[in-house]
């Protein structure tokens, strides 16, 4: 890493745990037009922003620098403000179904920061059952304003309500491996059947959540769909530092061990759990399987991290000069061949078995049009 990229870690780290920023990082001339570029190609730029707000005050840029860090910050509070007040809407229109919908990843995650106004928001998420995906689909879609293309082979749905977006989701499909969205799906069953869900009080609106064991295991996948398929950024990785080491006490360790090894992804968990705790501050105490065994890996893992930005921000996109089939063949050479085996470095047997899935699954999309 160069120094600007341990200055933004130093300062992420700050933001999330109220820490002052290592001090040595910052003596003499920073460049903190590439630390804003930086946070917010990750979308942590509030995040960054109070862990400025932990710098003595001798070390903190003057007003002028500190401009768009403040007009993020408070951008984002509003923009988290309107995203609750609907997704409060949102529910008070589907509680009343009978049918269970639950909040998943960001608006759910974001109650666990510090001050949860500061996690850049993208969308509300619903998970549903998939039999109930077409009646809670039915109740929504007359109301948006735009539909998106819906990919009905995994049961997704994403539309527009003015400037904010809402995506169902049928599925917990990862489109990683066909094996492990298979056990997924069981899990997600189960969690349904047996109605182990949270419930938050979204101002006056009960809003359920999946339970600590799901959710534990469905945010890293998140996670690790992304970074196998297009890029991510550190924003997901402290969604799920955050959501494990908050829940620490309410995660059955045996029962987490057998789910993850079912899965195949304990390695995985164990990489990024090591990566979390060395990187961004996370409790190791709190971090279930957290081992340096693989840190070997972190600096693939960060470089990677850095140079794709939040869902590839920072990916070079595709021209829309060419035509569909060539857009569709390079679009089935990238998410086939490029992402899965860019990490091959790193993860050789997880790139190998996410190559089959995605053929798999690019298969389908190319038959289909998607």
């Amino acid at each position: 890493m160069n120094l600007v990229e341990r200055q933004f870690l130093s300062l992420l780290r700050s933001g999330i745990h109220g820490t002052r920023p290592e001090a040595g990082l910052f003596q003499g001339t920073v460049a903190w037009d590439r630390l804003y570029a930086i946070a917010d190609a990750q979308a942590v730029v509030p995040v960054v922003t109070d862990g400025i707000d932990q710098m003595p005050a001798a070390d903190k840029p003057p007003i002028e620098i500190l401009e768009p860090f403040l007009a993020d910050t408070l951008a984002t509070e509003m923009r988290n403000e309107a995203l609750n007040r609907f997704a409060r809407g949102i529910f008070r229109r589907i509680n009343p179904s009978g049918r269970p919908a639950l909040m998943v990843k960001g608006q759910a995650v974001g109650r666990l920061y510090p001050d949860p106004r500061h996690r850049q928001p993208g969308d509300i998420d619903i998970l549903v059952l998939p039999r109930d995906y077409a009646a809670v689909k039915d109740l929504l879609v007359p109301k948006a304003t735009t539909l998106d293309q819906e990919h009905s082979e995994i049961l997704h749905q994403g539309m527009s309500f003015g400037s904010i977006e809402v995506e169902i989701h049928g599925t917990v499909s990862t489109l990683m491996s066909v094996r492990l969205d298979r056990k997924l799906a069981a899990m997600m069953e189960d969690m349904f059947r047996r109605e182990e869900f949270l419930v938050e009080d979204f101002g006056g609106e009960p809003v359920k959540t999946p339970s600590v064991l799901f959710d534990a295991v469905y945010i890293l996948v998140h996670f690790l769909h992304h970074y196998w398929s297009g890029g991510v950024g550190f924003r997901q990785l402290v969604d799920w530092g955050l959501f494990v080491t908050r829940h620490f006490d309410e995660i059955d360790r045996n029962a987490l061990k057998s789910v993850l090894k079912d899965l195949g992804i304990f390695r995985l968990w164990q990489t990024f759990a090591g990566l979390v705790v060395a990187h961004l501050g996370m409790d190791a105490a709190r971090m279930p399987f957290h081992t340096d065994r693989y840190s070997r890996k972190y600096d693939g893992i960060l470089r990677y991290i850095f140079k794709s930005g939040n869902f590839g921000k920072n990916q070079p996109r595709e021209s829309r000069e060419h035509s569909y089939l060539v857009r569709k063949i390079h679009s089935f050479w990238q998410l086939v061949v490029c992402d899965r085996l860019r990490h091959f470095p790193e993860f050789p047997t997880e790139s190998l078995r996410y190559f089959t899935g995605a053929f798999h699954y690019g298969l389908i999309r190319l038959s289909e049009g998607v």
